[in-house]
């Protein structure tokens, strides 16, 4: 089954099947932490001073990973997903974390994309909430 998955703190997906540039047919997908719909539990939801709401993933040495989204591409979208186009909300305790805001596609036990977009390109001061976004092309030979 293949998957989509963003790991991130709060996800925001834009997907368009179509394949022209003026968007006369996308597809506009939102989930966050409070529906907890097609997340993944890994232990790092907190309850506290959320970016939205009131839920948030801490990530920390002991756990590395966000919490994260799955959802087959076919149950986003039965056209062929064509191009992506994410965002997610981070605040950081330092500048220099090496974390990354991560687009991947997968069948089970094999990876056909991953896009990793490093935090440094966003972030600039620690402690402030700050917008992520990263675009991806979806290969042809991904298929729903």
């Amino acid at each position: 089954m293949k998957k989509i998955i963003f790991v991130s703190v709060i996800a925001l997906a834009i997907l368009s099947s179509c394949s022209n540039k003026n968007k006369t047919n996308p597809l506009y997908f939102s989930n966050d932490m409070e529906s907890a719909n097609c997340w993944n539990d890994n232990n790092t939801l907190v309850v506290g001073a959320a970016h939205s709401g009131k839920t948030f993933s801490k990530v920390t040495p002991e756990s590395p990973y966000s919490f994260t989204f799955h959802k087959p591409l076919k149950d986003i979208s039965p056209k062929r997903v064509r191009r992506v186009e994410y965002s997610c909300w981070v605040n950081l305790s330092s500048n220099t974390s090496k974390a990354n805001l991560v687009l991947a596609i997968d069948t089970t036990g094999k990876s056909l994309l991953w896009v990793g977009t490093p935090t440094k390109q966003f972030v600039t001061e620690p402690n402030k909430w700050v917008q992520m976004k990263g675009k991806a092309t979806i290969p042809a030979n991904i298929n729903q």
